[in-house]
């Protein structure tokens, strides 16, 4: 086998390994008064004078026609339902971590985790982030920028969608790897 050849199949073999990209942490735009950063989700409405607690205001600010479910309310650090938070504080400057319990992707295939912050004195009033499907944790943070106001008031949490069905795929380097060292054998013997 010439170097070459070996170097070829080591790069394939790194970059079939290479991790993927995941959905990172997303902030809602516009972000002059009121800022708030979700982790792992993949995107982020806001919206003005409204507290978004039931399915018709999530299928307004998506633009879509799903039927959501509220499966976590929370007024403060705690857990309620299928949904937690750790937080630091709960008020105008907050950071914590976001919890969906594993159960929840046996029954959904979509979240929401909306984040309401009171009316007046700014905006945004309401964020709400798709998260990535399959995550149970991420980071959160809240700041009010300018403005009165703008209090962390509620979190909750919306599950729409059928559960995917999970069939468990090969792992593609694997086989790529035993195909590889097939061939290099077969010729190797056949070259003796």
């Amino acid at each position: 086998m010439s170097n070459l050849w070996k170097i070829s199949v080591v790069s394939v073999l790194i970059a079939m390994c290479a991790s993927s990209a995941n959905a990172g942490p997303v902030t809602c735009e516009p972000d002059d008064q009121r800022v708030a950063t979700l982790g792992d989700a993949i995107e982020c409405r806001t919206q003005n004078s409204i507290n978004l607690n039931d399915s018709d205001d999530l299928n307004a600010l998506f633009t879509t026609d799903y039927d959501w479910i509220k499966e976590g309310e929370l007024t403060a650090e705690g857990s309620n339902d299928l949904f937690s938070v750790d937080t630091d504080s709960w008020g105008t400057d907050v950071m914590g971590t976001w919890y969906i319990d594993e159960s929840f992707w046996e029954n959904y295939s979509r979240a929401v985790i909306t984040m309401h912050v009171g009316q007046g004195g700014g905006d945004p009033d309401a964020f709400a982030w798709m998260i990535t499907p399959g995550e149970t944790s991420g980071s959160f943070s809240y700041e009010r920028v300018a403005g009165k106001g703008g209090g962390l008031s509620n979190m909750f949490l919306f599950g729409s969608g059928t559960a995917d069905v999970k069939i468990p795929e090969p792992n593609i380097s694997l086989l790529l790897v035993i195909g590889l060292f097939s061939i290099y054998f077969t010729r190797r013997r056949i070259s003796s």
